[in-house]
């Protein structure tokens, strides 16, 4: 929880799911009444000693803003990197990379095809960090078009608050590509 503090992850409550979850250093968090939907959390590794956590998750409101098969669908292929710290002394070192990695091998593994990060619009470093990693980064309020076998649908960064948010989004096998909509997936990648 110390490392998730430092990086200043706001809204995170004490204890819990989560907490147990990074105690277990990684593991399945199951989102009751959800049927799909759940998180996962692992833990890079210095020695012995945690210095880093990536928490995965389905992300639930845009997956319960949709029905049916497109719902099911939507909920066992996308992703969503809510946090991803690295404590301070250990940044640059490649534990960050190293996790989101992890991340995105087990949870493609398991059949996700399609991973989203909401980045703020103003800290360059980050968005540098995640172009870097094979990101695609949507203008702030672009959206990216998802084909599904029910449809397409496609998803943002969400409600501008206080801050402005960039989506980012990865899709292993496919183009993220910029059209006069927005972003889109290649059409012929996706069954």
């Amino acid at each position: 929880m110390a490392i998730v503090t430092g990086a200043a992850v706001p809204t995170l409550a004490e204890g819990g799911a989560l907490l147990a979850a990074l105690d277990l250093s990684g593991g399945r968090i199951e989102f009751p009444g959800l049927p799909g939907c759940a998180g996962w959390c692992f833990g890079a590794l210095a020695g012995d000693r945690l210095v880093g956590v990536v928490y995965v998750c389905t992300p639930v409101d845009f997956v319960l803003s949709h029905h049916g098969e497109q719902r099911a669908w939507l909920a066992r292929s996308v992703a969503e990197i809510e946090i991803l710290a690295v404590e301070e002394g250990f940044r640059g070192s490649g534990a960050g990379t190293a996790l989101l990695d992890h991340a995105e091998r087990y949870l493609g593994d398991q059949g996700v095809r399609v991973f989203v990060a909401k980045v703020d619009a103003g800290d360059m470093p980050v968005m540098r960090w995640y172009r870097h990693r094979g990101y695609r980064l949507a203008d702030i309020g672009e959206s990216c078009i998802l084909d599904t076998p029910s449809g397409a649908t496609s998803i943002n960064a969400g409600q501008a608050h206080e801050r402005q948010w960039r989506l980012a989004i990865k899709a292993p096998g496919q183009a993220v590509v910029r059209g006069l909509r927005g972003l889109h997936l290649t059409p012929d990648t996706l069954p």
